[in-house]
């Protein structure tokens, strides 16, 4: 534990050192450090991709390959003209100014490895700040490798050397060393519950994410074509290892579950039965701890059919399994982080997002929710009935959460506010990481007239 302590100690004095140089950085100074890291982010993409799924036996190299290149160039290309030094606004006479948050501590998941480092580091350095990561120990050496890239690209455009640091020997003493450090200014925590939870309870500020169990709402106006197109699209990516992608699907009408299950099926879908279904939940999930079970999370439709004793042919991209109820009397419908899609048929439109809410509050409460209609006050009914930080509207949830189809901001660490116990809803960002001093003109004469 002394050598622990140590170790933390001295990324702590280095970060400091840096930080000092950071906080002196001009806007342009800033900017060429994060076109040098995106460069660096798209130039090794690949490499950290196959890495990735090497090390963890987690997802699809290609996939991985989309998701680094989206911490790079997508998340570049929103921060890339965007002020995070010194003045950066004035509204009614209010003039915010930008400072850096400090010293960073990044936790990032085995499930989005890279991606998620790259996207922590070029949040932070936006900012002006330093980050010292603590990596999944399944994931150390390509979480490590990701850091690598991006700090020697950062260091050859003019950042201080120790600005990006991690530590070098996982162990979940180093990472609540870390976290708990009086010099650390702000945590990024992504990953299970019990590390989100012990972030917050480390006595500095975090920003934490919540589990994703995405319902998805087919109403029976939906154009059911491109509904279930996208639904696979976006489920079916990276091995369905990303929370905000769709967990089950909700139907209002008989008739139009059918149709669209067929759909499915054309697809590529694989339509399990009752037998085949319980003997998945066997071993899908650890249910004393309430999460899916990790040696199905990210893995091939083959793969998971083959644990649960079944086979299916090589083709299949989705496992489809029938929901009797939304909630804790059916597991199938908690969040599976596999390509494993639920399917439940309500009696009308109430009782289908009343299951929509049923399905957020059995482990998903706070982060997304999807429909397909096309009749506007559905929607608008829904929306204001789930309890999500996000609602998507007749697009693939993935591609709609961060901001591919849609006009939110691109992010690997997405808030679910106060009903998933993180302390916000935003999709984080480098906004997220700076402090805004405000000064004040007098734009008006006082009480007395003066």
């Amino acid at each position: 534990m002394t050598d622990v302590i140590q170790n933390v100690e001295q990324l702590m004095v280095n970060a400091q050192k840096s930080l000092a140089i950071m906080r002196n950085l001009s806007q342009g100074q800033v900017d060429q450090i994060t076109e040098s890291m995106c460069l660096a982010g798209l130039a090794h993409g690949a490499n950290l991709a196959e890495m990735a799924v090497h090390e963890t036996g987690i997802g699809k190299v290609d996939d991985k390959v989309v998701k680094n290149y989206f911490a790079s160039q997508v998340v570049y290309d929103y921060m890339k003209d965007k002020k995070s030094v010194g003045i950066v606004d004035e509204t009614d006479g209010v003039i915010s100014i930008a400072e850096p948050y400090g010293i960073i501590a990044g936790v990032t998941p085995t499930t989005n490895p890279t991606a998620t480092t790259m996207f922590k580091i070029m949040s932070a350095l936006k900012g002006r700040n330093v980050i010292i990561f603590a990596f999944h120990p399944r994931a150390q050496e390509c979480s490590a490798e990701a850091a690598r890239v991006m700090l020697d690209a950062a260091v050859s455009a003019g950042a201080p050397q120790d600005c990006i640091q991690w530590i070098e020997k996982p162990s979940v003493e180093a990472t609540n060393a870390l976290m708990k450090h009086p010099e650390i200014s702000m945590i990024i925590a992504t990953g299970g519950g019990a590390m989100v939870k012990a972030a917050y309870s480390s006595g500095h500020p975090a920003l934490g994410v919540g589990p994703g169990n995405v319902p998805v709402y087919i109403e029976k106006t939906a154009d059911l074509e491109m509904a279930v197109s996208n639904i696979i699209a976006s489920k079916t990516f990276d091995y369905g290892t990303l929370c905000l992608t769709e967990q089950s699907v909700i139907f209002d009408d008989e008739r139009v579950a059918e149709k669209t299950l067929r759909l499915f099926k054309e697809k590529g879908a694989y339509l399990c039965d009752g037998k085949e279904k319980a003997k998945l939940e066997q071993i899908m999930f650890d249910k004393e701890k309430g999460v899916v079970s990790g040696q199905i999370v990210g893995q091939s439709p083959q793969k998971i059919a083959q644990l649960a004793g079944f086979s299916v042919p090589d083709d299949v991209n989705l496992l489809l399994v029938p929901l009797e109820d939304i909630g804790p009397k059916d597991w199938m419908s908690h969040e599976k982080l596999s390509p494993v899609l639920g399917w439940y048929v309500a009696n009308d439109n109430d009782a289908a997002i009343q299951a929509a809410v049923a399905q957020l509050e059995f482990g998903g409460a706070g982060h997304t929710a999807v429909a397909f209609s096309n009749d506007e006050t559905i929607l608008e009914e829904f929306a204001l009935k789930v309890p999500a930080g996000r609602v998507i509207w007749n697009q693939p949830s993935m591609h709609g959460v961060v901001g591919l189809t849609s006009g939110m901001v691109p992010s690997f660490t997405l808030g679910c506010g106060a009903r998933g116990g993180n302390s916000t809803t935003e999709g984080v960002t480098f906004k997220n990481l700076i402090n805004i001093k405000r000064v004040a003109r007098r734009i008006r004469p006082d009480a007395t007239g003066e």
